[in-house]
């Protein structure tokens, strides 16, 4: 996606609950109002790239999306001298703390530039505007502005369960500011509401969207995902297999022939929605996901964690399986670790974001792999043991499993000896985890484990899902300027 720079309207509109500057100035020299900015259709396609360009911001989608969830559990170590993140993964947030103060800053930012192109999809009067344009352009605001909410709410508010209707989430922006008469002060609204909004957004999207979309915009797929998701951390299981059905079904996309095919030819046929980043969009070594990589054996920030390779990695072979392959004379080599692990002086390294000159490395949000594995599992806890499950858990396995002999040849029957069987479970509850426990080595370091604990009621480092500490804090900012906002508890 080329970064256009939105329109000086909406890139002067500031952020409205923890920016007090913008009551102070609230027409900088440079900025005019979005009616007169939003004249043509080529208007709202600028302004629907700025929308993008800040979804793109690390802080939001670009990193901190991927990178956070990871961190606040088993699956990652953080090395790195940053404190807010070191805060994030010891779970000694403030609200004073940097990058939860950027997430909920830049996140609201990306929402109202969303919200602006939604408005001004319909209104702009513009013979060349066509409604098919309007139709493609409004239902990408509403993408945006859904993804934003649905990844901020599950940071902010506690994940959706019994109480939900009554948990604080996070405020819902649902129109566009465009002056300070604009600027409201608005409540938290509550898991459930800010959920509910979403799956509106979305499923209107749907309706709006094409089935496949250039790279790093929004489609109907790309939509249906997010709706898959939300129904997925509902524990709605028959609604999340039927929606990760009809994306798997499109014929849009197929599984790489490598695991590392997906992060270092980006654009390969698994891709179903990334943030996309290029060399001008992230200066800096740590400005994206290269913060992983362990450049120049300098060591990245975050690593693989011991507890990941041993009771993640360690485990997707069965001691049947294991036995099975030492008759046959072979060892398995799992080449997501080949591929995308580096250990050097006993620490493993994540080489999934491999650029950390140009931080050019894509922020996946939705590839196949990961809908295969959902559909699975939602389908496992609806039907029991049922061999669609198993084929899905198998396809992705079969991928990175390999069983060589002594001299690194595969063996004929390398597939075979690392797929699983329906009998090879007693019941539906052991192919659920094994699903599981396959997502978490596929995903990691994709933003999936933290959010997958907290739908299973797990702990993340030793903390009930539930634990006040597993909530960001309410940044301080944002409380000052909107005395309405409540902070979490702990805080």
């Amino acid at each position: 996606m080329n970064k256009i720079k939105m329109l000086t309207a909406v890139l002067a509109i500031t952020m409205m609950f923890s920016c007090e500057s913008f009551l102070e100035d609230p027409q900088p020299s440079q900025s005019l109002p979005s009616s007169t900015a939003f004249t043509k259709g080529s208007d709202v396609l600028t302004g629907l790239i700025g929308a993008y360009n800040y979804l793109q911001d690390s802080d939001v989608g670009g990193t901190n999306f991927t990178m956070i969830p990871d961190i606040m559990t088993e699956n990652g170590d953080w090395r790195g001298s940053f404190t807010s993140y070191q805060d994030i993964s010891q779970f000694k947030m403030t609200a004073d703390n940097g990058e939860i103060e950027n997430m909920w800053r830049d996140g609201y930012r990306s929402i109202n530039a969303a919200n602006l192109v939604i408005e001004a999809s319909q209104s702009v009067e513009d013979a060349g505007f066509t409604v098919a344009q309007r139709n493609q352009y409004r239902g990408e605001g509403l993408f945006i502005r859904a993804a934003i909410h649905f990844e901020m709410v599950r940071f902010y508010g506690k994940p959706y369960g019994s109480t939900s209707s009554s948990d604080p989430g996070i405020s819902l922006m649902v129109a566009a500011v465009e002056d300070v008469t604009d600027i409201t002060f608005p409540e938290r609204s509550s898991v459930e509401a800010v959920y509910s909004q979403c799956e509106i957004d979305l499923q209107e999207a749907v309706t709006l969207l094409e089935g496949f979309s250039e790279r790093g915009r929004a489609s109907s797929n790309a939509a249906k995902c997010y709706l898959a998701e939300i129904a997925f951390m509902k524990r709605d299981y028959p609604t999340a297999a039927t929606l990760a059905s009809e994306v798997i079904g499109s014929g849009d996309y197929e599984l790489t022939a490598e695991p590392a095919d997906f992060f270092v030819n980006e654009g390969s046929s698994e891709e179903i929605f990334t943030v996309v980043h290029t060399t001008q969009d992230n200066p800096g070594v740590n400005g994206s996901l290269p913060t992983f990589h362990n450049e120049d054996g300098r060591g990245g920030d975050v690593v693989y964690s011991q507890d990941l390779l041993e009771n993640g990695f360690g485990k997707v072979i069965t001691a049947d399986q294991q036995t099975a392959i030492d008759g046959a004379g072979g060892t398995v080599r799992d080449m997501r670790l080949v591929q995308l692990s580096d250990t050097t002086a006993g620490i493993t390294f994540i080489e999934k974001y491999e650029d950390p000159v140009t931080n050019a490395d894509d922020a996946p949000i939705w590839r196949l792999a990961e809908l295969m594995l959902m559909r699975a599992e939602a389908r496992a806890r609806t039907e029991g043991i049922n061999m669609g499950s198993v084929n899905l858990l198998n396809r992705v396995r079969t991928r990175s499993l390999r069983v060589v002999d002594g001299d690194g040849n595969l063996l004929a029957n390398s597939d075979e000896l690392v797929s699983f069987q329906e009998s090879d479970f007693a019941d539906a509850n052991e192919l659920i985890e094994a699903i599981i426990l396959e997502r978490r080595v596929e995903l990691c370091f994709e933003g999936n484990h933290f959010h997958d604990l907290m739908r299973l009621g797990r702990s993340a480092k030793g903390l009930a899902p539930d634990a006040d500490k597993l909530r960001f804090p309410i940044p301080q900012t944002a409380l000052d300027a909107n005395s309405g906002l409540m902070q979490n508890p702990g805080y």
